[in-house]
């Protein structure tokens, strides 16, 4: 019994710490987050260790962050951060913050460019929310760049 106790110690303690090795404006993204939920009935903020990716968006050799809220539950406001569009994913690059609303999203490469998909809310191609619809960001000059603004 008191291995299975210090075992769920251990684990709700990294649970609660967030996301692990997490850069410094990541942290604030999960912080921010921890902060909004706190703010419905002193909610808890739980994270998985899936809610900060890693993957080289600029070609710079150099791992970026992205925050994916899907993984975020606020047990005392449960669509806070996700909703009928989807849920906020903030990509880190090159300290830039960038926020992106999306049911889900991957990245692909082509060529020594990688491109990240967003699948967004039907709405965003002219229809509803059955139509399927995607948006694709790439790294470019400083910034992310998108056909859409």
């Amino acid at each position: 019994m008191r291995r299975l106790w210090t075992s769920f110690i251990a684990s709700a303690i990294i649970f609660l710490a967030g996301p692990a090795g997490a850069s410094g404006l990541a942290d604030a993204v999960v912080e921010q987050a921890r902060s909004d939920c706190r703010a419905f009935d002193n909610g808890v903020l739980e994270t998985a260790t899936q809610a900060v990716s890693r993957v080289d968006l600029t070609g710079d050799g150099k791992v970026e962050e992205i925050v994916d809220s899907r993984h975020f539950t606020c047990p005392t406001a449960l669509s806070l951060f996700c909703g009928t569009g989807g849920c906020e994913i903030t990509v880190i690059a090159e300290d830039t913050l960038a926020t992106f609303l999306a049911k889900d999203w991957k990245t692909v490469s082509w060529g020594d460019q990688t491109i990240l998909l967003l699948a967004v809310h039907g709405s965003a191609c002219g229809g509803t929310n059955l139509r399927k619809c995607f948006r694709a960001v790439v790294w470019s000059e400083g910034g992310f760049r998108s056909l859409e603004p």
